[in-house]
C-alpha cells in the first residue's frame, strides 16, 4: 500500500469578490514527458511565497536555498502511480545544496544527472542543472529496478548540466576527499554568522582528517565583516586569523584568500591550519 496522497486543490480566499488562487495549474503543459509513465493529473505549480501550501513546514528549506517554483504532477505506469516534484532550484548550487540536505536510499548511476537515488519502496530523488526532482509513490511500490528507470526517464526531460556545480572549484584540490564537496546556505556548523558556504572533506597525515569551507565570493566580505567584530584574531603566516571554538567541532579558524574568506575546520583542539 503506498503513502496517502495529499489533496493538491488549492485553497483560496475571497476577499472584495475577488478569487485569490494560491496555486494554478500551467494546463499540463509544463512538464518534461517521461517515456513509460502516462501523466493522470493535471500540472499544479507553486511559487517560493505560496509552496508552504503544498509541503507545509517542509518549504522553509527550498526557500532557505532560493527556491523558485515547484511544478507537481501525478504519473502511473502500470499498478505504480507517483507523484513528481519538480523544484526549479534557481542555480545549480542551490539544488545540489537541496539535494544533499534531503538524500536518503541507495546511490544510482543516471548518465543525466549529477546525483540521484532511489529508496525502494516510495521514493527516489535526482539532481541535475537547477532542478531537484523528487518522485513519492502515491499506488503500488517502486522497486529499486523502476526507480532507476523511471530517473533515467525523467533526467532526459530536464534542461541543464549534469555536472556538480563549479563552486565546488572553489575548494583548495591537495587533501580533498573526492565526492565529499557539497553546500549549505545557512548556519554552516551551527553558526548563523557562516552562510553560503561550500565545504568538503579533507584527509592529511596521520589520519588527520577536518573540513574544509570557503564562503562564496559574493557574500565574503559581508561574512568577514561580520566576523571581525565577534570572533578572536591571531596573526599566522603573515595572515590575520579570526577563530572560535566551536561545541563538538573544536576551534574553527578563518582567513582571507584570494579565494575569499577560506577556512579549515579540525576536529582537534588547536588552531587549525588554514586554507
Amino acid at each position: 500500500m503506498g503513502m496517502k496522497k495529499k489533496d493538491r486543490i488549492p485553497m483560496s480566499a475571497i476577499l472584495l469578490g475577488l478569487t485569490v488562487a494560491l496555486g494554478c495549474s500551467d494546463g499540463g503543459s509544463g512538464f518534461p514527458p517521461v517515456q513509460g509513465w502516462s501523466q493522470t493529473g493535471e500540472v499544479m505549480v507553486y511559487a517560493a511565497d505560496n509552496l508552504w501550501e503544498y509541503i507545509n513546514g517542509a518549504a522553509e528549506l527550498f526557500v532557505s536555498y532560493g527556491v523558485e517554483s515547484c511544478r507537481t504532477t501525478d504519473l502511473t505506469s502500470g499498478d505504480v502511480t507517483v507523484t513528481v516534484d519538480l523544484y526549479d532550484m534557481g542555480t545549480p548550487l542551490n539544488a545540489f545544496g537541496v539535494f544533499e540536505r534531503e538524500a536518503s536510499g541507495e546511490p544510482v548511476d543516471i548518465p543525466d544527472a549529477v546525483a540521484a537515488r532511489v529508496s525502494p519502496p516510495y521514493q527516489a530523488l535526482l539532481l541535475r542543472g537547477s532542478t531537484y526532482a523528487k518522485v513519492n509513490v502515491f499506488e503500488g511500490e517502486l522497486t529499486m529496478e523502476a526507480g532507476q528507470g523511471l530517473l533515467e526517464a525523467l533526467a532526459a526531460g530536464i534542461p541543464g548540466p549534469s555536472t556538480p556545480p563549479p563552486e565546488f572549484a572553489l575548494l583548495p584540490p591537495e587533501g580533498k576527499v573526492p565526492g565529499s564537496e557539497t553546500y549549505q546556505a545557512e548556519a554552516f556548523l551551527g553558526l548563523t554568522e557562516l552562510t553560503y558556504c561550500v565545504f568538503a572533506e579533507y584527509a592529511g597525515e596521520e589520519q588527520e582528517r577536518w573540513q574544509g569551507f570557503v564562503v562564496l565570493p559574493e557574500m565574503a566580505q559581508e561574512v568577514w565583516d561580520g566576523l571581525a567584530g565577534e570572533w578572536s584574531s591571531v596573526e599566522s603566516g603573515g595572515s590575520e586569523v579570526l577563530f572560535r571554538e566551536v561545541p563538538y567541532r573544536g576551534l574553527v579558524g578563518v582567513t582571507w584568500t584570494d579565494r575569499g574568506v577560506g577556512k579549515r575546520v579540525t576536529l582537534r583542539r588547536a588552531i587549525p591550519r588554514i586554507i
